[in-house]
């Protein structure tokens, strides 16, 4: 899964739009994402943050109320992050 992030940073920085529309079918508001999913908006907006800025809304506004949702420690974190 690391692995399979690191791609999608790495094909993000030159096409953020295709791995944005392909990442946020994976991010559902209601429903807790998969750990690596966040890690990968984390790490696609520090390698490219031009790229990310149009989506902030969309991705914020899904976020925000998933908040509450994270018990476990890494989730915690991995929202932090």
């Amino acid at each position: 899964q690391e692995a399979a992030s690191a791609v999608l940073v790495a094909v993000g920085k030159r096409f953020p739009n295709k791995v944005m529309e392909e990442v946020l079918t994976k991010f559902q508001p209601g429903i807790l994402p998969h750990f690596f999913v966040l890690r990968t908006f984390a790490d696609l907006a520090a390698a490219n943050v031009f790229g990310m800025v149009p989506f902030l809304n969309s991705i914020l506004g899904t976020m925000l109320p998933m908040l509450g949702m994270a018990r476990q420690d890494s989730m915690k974190s991995v929202f932090c992050y």
